[in-house]
């Protein structure tokens, strides 16, 4: 475009035209800043994005659907493990569990009548995986039940932390509870308290909450049946169904 010389221009033209080329560095700088700003959140955008897309596949990492064969690497029955029924019966249903979870307290009475129910026929095996992020009291109870454990009566430990899992949840330092309970089944109560705060109880948890991990747990309660992940409602027909067509087969 053609333009006249500056030195022709009239003193008005002349401020005139500082005036737009003032305005045009202006907007020059707020297109510039607009862009960064644009840049900026587009990064968070994006950063976010990648966040959230983690958090999927880590939360979808774990077992997704019932599986058909049995898991190559699932642990094996301990004998010092706390389990109920007939150790020769031909099913075992393995619960990952975590005392504080509400959702394993909505299972547990399902489960306690199954237990009653299959006692000859099947081997119930329950496993610690507690949910330290979640529940602040879950590795304690654990460690509780492991030390009721100790003296030969972890199930009725089992039952009573279930039973009374909103009063010792929001505690925050259960110990004393625990230690009644212990003294409502008969415990030594002394014993208990050194078991409950011991090495070896932490190790046990930890070494059952690894085992969980290696298998893609990530959440409670997570059942198996004979070695084969099985996800059911809190529903004893459910249960009942599974576990009859286990026992059918040859």
């Amino acid at each position: 475009m053609y333009s006249m010389p500056e030195e022709r221009l009239t003193k008005k033209e002349k401020r005139e035209l500082r005036r737009l080329e003032w305005q045009e560095k202006i907007q020059q700088q707020e297109r510039s800043q607009m862009m960064r700003k644009y840049v900026l959140w587009g990064g968070l955008a994006l950063g976010f994005l990648v966040i959230l897309i983690f958090l999927i596949k880590l939360a979808s990492s774990g077992p997704s659907t019932n599986s058909s064969e049995p898991l190559a690497n699932f642990p094996k029955v301990e004998a010092g493990e706390t389990f109920y029924g007939s150790e020769s019966a031909k099913v075992t249903l393995v619960e990952y569990s975590d005392f504080q979870c509400p959702a394993c307290e909505t299972y547990y009475p399902t489960l306690k009548q199954l237990k009653e129910d299959y006692k000859d026929r099947m081997l119930f095996v329950y496993r610690n995986f507690p949910l330290r992020q979640a529940h602040a009291n879950a590795a304690i109870s654990a460690q509780a039940s492991y030390a009721a454990h100790k003296q030969g009566k972890f199930w009725e430990m089992h039952n009573l932390l279930f039973d009374n899992q909103s009063v010792w949840s929001n505690q925050a330092n259960p110990a004393g509870t625990f230690e009644e309970y212990a003294s409502t089944i008969e415990l030594d109560v002394e014993k208990f308290q050194q078991d409950m705060n011991s090495q070896e109880a932490k190790d046990y948890v930890s070494s059952q909450e690894k085992q969980a991990l290696s298998l893609g747990v990530n959440s409670t309660p997570t059942f198996f049946l004979n070695k084969k992940l099985l996800r059911v409602n809190a529903n004893y027909e459910e249960f009942k169904k599974a576990i009859d067509q286990e026992l059918s087969k040859n």
